[in-house]
């Protein structure tokens, strides 16, 4: 103590006395002077970079131990354990930082999102979400209201919620017809979520759908009238519709406007899923932007079908002057089929009655088939990257099941591969099975839990009850010992879903849209954090790095506004992110 009464220590206090407007300044600030003057990176001592003092920190290792202090060097934790024992590694230019008794978890890794579309959609989509844009008469409005401001021939895109056609008052989306009568001289897709569209007469003509054509050229699907005309719903037309932002966009996205997002609600790692369009962007901003504070690895997708996935995942690698601790290609995405929320996701049984915008059979879409899918899988598994299968329908679950046993079956190596929504919508115990066999030899599942409070009661609506009933079963996941990664899955159709504790808070608690539901289905706190911290740095091959606090991995840490472990259930959605920490560095407060 005598030393730091000196200034030969940094002392920084997380002190909530600091308005919310100046704190990450002045904060910054405090960590950056006294580093100006410690040893260079290079110097033959051993001295931490900076101790963090007077915390209860959960390490989610494998004992779960808890801390009350660490050492940090170079970004990684060198020490971990009692303040006593930490304080004494303490050099002349170690910072000595103080949590000021707040619980500090591992840094949150979002196993499953779609960060430039964010914020993409986020600054440049007509919002028609619901439920603050109740009804399609209101959504009409909007975009009327955006058409003319807009110059004729512009794309125009909104963006309305998963199942708005349950949600809308008028328990239906806007129609082609209606489109045309508001924007008539621009081309305008409607997003209900992220695999289904409604598209009008001069956007399906500058797509190329026309009389009897069905399928577009990168996997999309236009669904026909019994004339064999386009209705202007489309389904799965990711690759197929240009919404691809501009390269200065993109920029200005992965150096700062994705990072800021993601940090504030304590993430330090994502799993980005990145359309193969907008790598270059990426590996430009790789080699040539300052250090983010987000760690990205990156899943690469080309076309809803994958059909022009290359054989020779080389092109996808990450520049060799990239940093590697922050940007690191990992996989690859497949969809085999469409979302069980706007009824395309691909089901033994049929959905219940019928909406306008339903494909035809009444099951669902197919988009990937058989063949396809295991091609995937096996690319991956051959050059050592994981494979990521969207499946929402049970069929489709079969499906993907089906591809990586007949990968592992065909090599003596585990791979990892994915299934991403894994039994969110409905799961046979069959596939809890199968999937239970799978792990041992490299399965990981990823969920998204926030969605109980978005998309139960829509699931009862589209589904026989006796199949609405056995989605979101994370107990009987973890049970079987599957470890599920949760992710936001944020596309910006839900902004909201970038909050990790509403997502925990509905685990917790099984409390949805359609109130409390399957509880014993709930899961613990413990639990619920390990889905965003361990579970989540399994299922993307980096848990000897990230997510947990462990001697030898990045000092990435969050820290809580209150003991998460001390509040009640129904608190646990009122927490916030006091401060995120990225390689022993603020960079959110």
């Amino acid at each position: 103590m005598t030393k730091m009464k000196c200034g030969c220590f940094g002392l920084v206090n997380f002190s909530s006395q600091i308005p919310n407007t100046h704190r990450r300044s002045i904060l910054k600030t405090a960590l950056t002077i006294p580093a100006l003057t410690a040893a260079p990176i290079w110097a033959a001592n051993n001295d931490p970079d900076t101790i963090f003092i007077n915390g209860k920190i959960s390490t989610l290792d494998a004992a779960n131990k808890i801390a009350t202090a660490l050492a940090v060097k170079q970004g990684k934790i060198t020490h971990i354990g009692d303040e006593a024992t930490i304080r004494k590694l303490a050099g002349t230019n170690t910072r000595v930082i103080d949590f000021m008794g707040k619980r500090v978890v591992p840094g949150f890794i979002d196993a499953h999102c779609h960060p430039m579309e964010t914020i993409y959609m986020q600054n440049d989509w007509v919002d028609a979400r619901y439920p603050e844009v109740p009804t399609v008469s209101a959504a009409l409005e909007r975009i009327k209201a955006w058409t003319n401001k807009t110059e004729a021939g512009k794309w125009i895109f909104v963006a309305c919620v998963s199942a708005s056609q349950n949600k809308f008052q008028e328990k239906r989306l806007p129609n082609r017809t209606e489109l045309d009568r508001v924007a008539p001289n621009n081309p305008v897709v409607l997003a209900n979520g992220t695999h289904m569209a409604v598209a009008n007469t001069m956007a399906l003509k500058m797509l190329g759908v026309t009389k009897g054509v069905s399928k577009l050229k990168h996997g999309g699907s236009a669904l026909l009238d019994q004339d064999g005309e386009p209705t202007g719903v489309l389904t799965d037309v990711q690759a197929d519709v240009p919404t691809t932002p501009t390269v200065e966009e993109m920029r200005d996205y992965y150096s700062t406007g994705i990072q800021k997002l993601w940090n504030q609600f304590g993430f330090t790692s994502v799993l980005a899923i990145t359309p193969s369009a907008a790598l270059p962007v990426m590996h430009h901003v790789a080699q040539n932007a300052k250090q983010p504070t987000l760690r990205y690895t990156v899943s690469v997708w080309s076309s809803s079908n994958a059909h022009d996935m290359p054989e020779d995942l080389s092109v996808y690698a990450m520049p060799p002057t990239a940093n590697p601790e922050f940007y690191r290609f990992g996989g690859i995405k497949d969809w085999v089929d469409g979302e069980n929320d706007c009824r395309t996701g691909y089901m033994y049984e049929s959905y219940i009655g019928h909406a306008e915008t339903d494909p035809p059979g009444n099951k669902g879409t197919l988009v990937t088939p058989q063949s396809d899918i295991e091609r995937v899988v096996r690319i991956a598994a051959k050059e050592n990257k994981f494979s990521m299968l969207h499946c929402s329908g049970d069929r489709a679950m079969d499906m993907g099941l089906t591809a990586i046993e007949s990968v592992m079956n065909t090599t003596k190596e585990n791979t990892l591969t994915r299934i991403e929504h894994f039994g969110m919508f409905q799961m046979q115990d069959s596939q809890l099975e199968r999937a239970k066999k799978l792990k041992a030899r490299g399965l990981h599942i990823s969920v998204q839990p926030t969605w109980l409070l978005e998309l139960v009661k829509a699931d009862f609506e589209n589904m026989p009850s006796e199949i609405a009933k056995t989605g979101f079963q994370f107990r009987k996941m973890i049970d079987a010992g599957l470890e599920p990664a949760a992710g936001t899955d944020m596309t910006g159709i839900y902004m909201g879903n970038i909050n990790p504790f509403t997502a925990m808070y509905a685990s917790v608690t099984r409390q949805s849209d359609r109130g409390l539901f399957q509880p014993e289905q709930a899961v613990t706190v413990t639990e619920a954090l390990s889905m965003w911290t361990i579970w989540a740095a399994r299922s993307i091959g980096e848990a000897n790095l990230k997510g947990s606090l462990e001697v030898g991995k990045f000092a990435d840490m969050v820290v809580l506004s209150d003991d998460i472990f001390a509040i009640s259930p129904d608190k646990i959605k009122d927490l916030k992110v006091t401060t995120t920490i990225v390689n022993g560095e603020v960079v959110y407060s």
